[in-house]
């Protein structure tokens, strides 16, 4: 396969994709994509793809309010369906804090985020099914929902292979080659790919990579379980996102009788992104449901229908790492999401092709290098970060 390209993407989930349809549209002349499994074969086709633009940091917001933007728009704008069903999102909370929320609603506001505050007594109206505190109180945001994150990756995909992308898959990489602090080429077990320019979106996979030249990159990889349930009687069809802050759970639908449901932190349960159970454990699974009797009266009986193991590319401080790291000429970076990647996806790949041209951004991604600039800080919101 001895070829040569103007940028390699390494890693063929929805950064990936994501990442060479951006660059493709952006006339970035010869773009490869190498995944050693399949488009969508990685961590993306187990994302919960909630689309919900609570942050308390202003990329965030404005990067998933774009790419909801596309998501309304997608056969246009990609083309195909992404599998977007915008119902909503409501968030039980005790307060509005960012620690409690894991967003700033002013900051919200200012960038034009539509929301809702809801009393206790609003809360009982639109969810007569669950049980509230009376100091309890909810955010609803009307233009929030999810996406098939499988669909997503591949029509944004089929997109970039429109636009002239090469598309590998079932092709390892085994190492990059660099020399005199610049990349070179890419090696696979199937040849190799001479390159000026790599884009690391390896997920789990992208700290071993950024090893072999020498660039650390402080990504640890963990596991943690989702459940599905039959969709109880009590809670109808078209129901918006559930995410319970107080009990530290969320649920969707999956179609109109399984609803997909789990914690919204993670624990420190470093596997082998090669080698680990993809099963969820029966501890995680009693803790799930659990949390989730605790707040909707109809999940007392909540009848299991299956349930998976999911892998993060955690970072220390739980944001990813984007741009040009580690002093190597050519080696970009876009990975570390720590399970918060899915929401931003559609849009970060054109911030980071701009970039990568040399061009400004809408987006101001500083705040995502590595090293980190010192005005960064940790993600406040306890509910995630949770070791």
């Amino acid at each position: 396969m001895n070829q040569t390209a103007d940028v390699v993407v390494i890693g063929a989930g929805v950064h990936g994709a994501s990442t060479a349809f951006h660059l493709a549209k952006a006339g970035a002349g010869r773009v490869v994509v190498v995944d050693k499994s399949g488009v969508a074969s990685g961590p993306t086709a187990k994302s919960g793809a909630m689309m919900r633009p609570i942050f308390t940091e202003a990329p965030y917001i404005q990067l998933v309010m774009e790419a909801t933007e596309m998501m309304e728009r997608w056969d246009e704008v990609v083309g195909g369906d992404a599998g977007f069903v915008e119902r909503g999102f409501l968030r039980f909370t005790p307060n509005f804090s960012e620690a409690d929320l894991g967003g700033n609603l002013d900051l919200m506001k200012q960038l034009g985020v539509q929301f809702e505050i809801l009393d206790v007594d609003a809360l009982r109206a639109r969810v007569p099914d669950a049980e509230f505190r009376g100091d309890e109180q909810g955010l609803w945001l009307p233009r929030a929902g999810y996406a098939d994150p499988v669909l997503t990756t591949r029509t944004l995909m089929r997109a970039a292979e429109r636009l002239g992308v090469k598309v590998h898959e079932g092709v390892q990489v085994t190492g990059l080659r660099a020399s005199g602090a610049r990349i070179e080429a890419v090696e696979t077990g199937q040849g190799v790919i001479h390159t000026r320019t790599v884009v690391n979106c390896a997920g789990p996979w992208s700290a071993r990579l950024a090893a072999g030249i020498g660039v650390h990159l402080p990504i640890e990889t963990h596991s943690g379980g989702t459940a599905l349930f039959q969709r109880p009687e009590a809670l109808p069809v078209g129901s918006p996102i559930f995410s319970d802050g107080i009990n530290q759970v969320y649920f969707r639908e999956v179609g109109d009788h399984i609803l997909r449901a789990a914690h919204f932190g993670w624990t420190n349960h470093p596997v082998d992104p090669d080698d680990y159970d993809e099963t969820i454990t029966a501890a995680k699974l009693q803790t799930l449901r659990g949390d989730l009797k605790k707040r909707f009266r109809s999940m007392q009986r909540g009848i299991f229908a299956g349930g998976f193991a999911a892998i993060y590319d955690m970072t220390p401080d739980a944001h990813p790492i984007i741009g040009n790291i580690g002093g190597v000429g050519g080696f970009w970076c876009n990975c570390g999401w720590s399970g918060n990647g899915f929401a931003s996806a559609a849009a970060v790949g054109g911030h980071l092709a701009a970039r990568m041209a040399g061009r400004s951004s809408a987006v101001d991604l500083k705040m995502f290098g590595w090293p980190r600039p010192p005005e960064t800080r940790t993600r406040p919101d306890g509910n995630w970060i949770r070791r």
